[in-house]
């Protein structure tokens, strides 16, 4: 009887060390929890620009209501001044990619008072294409000289075999984009997007980042980057432009100097 007490006095023992031992770590584990940072937001903005005089005066309304929220340029420009289009008919359209803490700022600053009143500066001033996307954990490379892909697809059908190469060549973009260095900021998934502004024959809007120009650049004269694109010819259509990341930034270029072709957002 002895012994069993024995047994039975260490098992309990036990059993209570592990209470505490639990108890003593849910309360770090919650939070962390709590203070897990949640995904960021972001807008990708195709524009051609009209008129030059009221996107000039729209832009310069735009700072205060980005840094309202925290939000920021990944990067903003137009052919031959930071963006090319590699593929697709947007040869002459201006690209911006902005950023927000989550995907509800972006929602928040697109659909806030600020926002509304200052879009109607720049009516009847160009055509412009809007979605948002929600990044798949932290941006993995920003800033001055980063480099960034931004590829858009869809298929022309929904045949069987466009639906399985647009699979195909998400898969090879996503296997192609990690082996040269780089890493997808959002979700290759169709529909991982909310149109905000014009009409999209897109399914899938994918942005990739790389740490330098020279990584991205190494990437798309891969065999990797050759056939992801032969495979997205094969699935229907699609817009792809590079980008050169630039310093943080709320101010955009037609804000701070005599405006452009570009059509900031």
């Amino acid at each position: 009887m002895k012994q069993r007490a024995g047994v039975f006095t260490r098992v309990a023992s036990l059993v209570a060390f592990g209470l505490v031992t639990m108890t003593s770590f849910a309360p770090r584990l919650a939070a962390a929890q709590a203070t897990a940072a949640p995904n960021p937001g972001y807008l990708v903005v195709v524009g051609k620009t009209t008129d030059r005089a009221k996107i000039g005066a729209y832009a310069a309304s735009l700072p205060p209501i980005y840094a309202s929220l925290d939000g920021y340029y990944l990067a903003i420009g137009a052919p031959g001044r930071g963006v090319s289009w590699l593929e697709g008919p947007w040869t002459d359209r201006s690209l911006i990619f902005a950023k927000f803490p989550t995907r509800a700022g972006a929602d928040a600053f697109w659909w806030g008072e600020a926002y509304r009143a200052a879009i109607r500066k720049r009516d009847n001033a160009g055509v412009f294409t809007v979605v948002a996307i929600e990044g798949d954990g932290p941006t993995p490379f920003e800033g001055a000289g980063a480099g960034f892909l931004v590829v858009m697809t869809g298929p022309t059908g929904k045949g069987p075999q466009e639906l399985e190469a647009s699979e195909r060549a998400a898969a090879s973009l996503i296997d192609g984009v990690k082996r040269s260095g780089g890493q997808l900021v959002n979700s290759a998934g169709i529909g991982q997007f909310t149109p905000m502004e014009g009409d999209t024959v897109f399914d899938r809007v994918v942005v990739a980042a790389w740490p330098s120009l020279a990584a991205r650049d190494a990437y798309l004269a891969s065999a990797d980057a050759a056939e992801a694109k032969r495979l997205r010819g094969l699935a229907g259509i699609s817009a792809v432009a590079a980008a050169t990341g630039i310093a943080r930034t709320q101010t955009p270029p037609a804000a701070a100097s005599k405006p452009t072709g570009e059509a900031p957002k």
